[in-house]
């Protein structure tokens, strides 16, 4: 396994990973996706799933989780402009959960085949989970 983590540390740019109880944990500044999905692919690694975290800079936060014989091996990187490479090109596996951060956060995969929503009810705006569109629905909820 540290070999692994020393080739992840190489690709992701993080030559000082944390090592947790919840497993590994790399701060991505750049991040080769192509890159990063064939090497998991040589090496067993699945994508779990991803998550998004809104950040007070107007960014977001995606974390690809990905698993290998019981280690969980966490990647953080930022959007730029709201809008992140897609992984689902190289790893199919991201193509729903990209679909959900897009609907939840507004976060546009680049790359990515089919953004349209997947469990946004019409009602609702694209990036309803940010913290600004979510006060603006209850604002407007409560002047009913």
């Amino acid at each position: 396994m540290t070999e692994i983590i020393d080739e992840l540390s190489v690709l992701t740019g993080d030559l000082a990973p944390q090592k947790r109880e919840d497993g590994y944990w790399f701060e991505a500044k750049t991040l080769n996706r192509s890159l990063l999905a064939k090497f998991m692919n040589e090496h067993a690694i699945r994508l779990s799933t991803m998550t998004a975290i809104e950040r007070a800079d107007g960014e977001t936060d995606i974390l690809y989780h990905f698993t290998n014989e019981n280690v969980a091996i966490n990647i953080r990187t930022k959007t730029a402009g709201q809008k992140i490479p897609s992984l689902g090109e190289f790893l199919p596996s991201a193509n729903w959960i990209e679909r959900e951060i897009h609907d939840l956060y507004a976060v546009y995969f680049e790359g990515h085949p089919d953004l349209s929503p997947l469990e946004r009810p019409a009602e609702l705006p694209e990036g309803f989970f940010r913290k600004e569109i979510a006060d603006r629905l209850i604002k407007a909820k409560e002047a009913k």
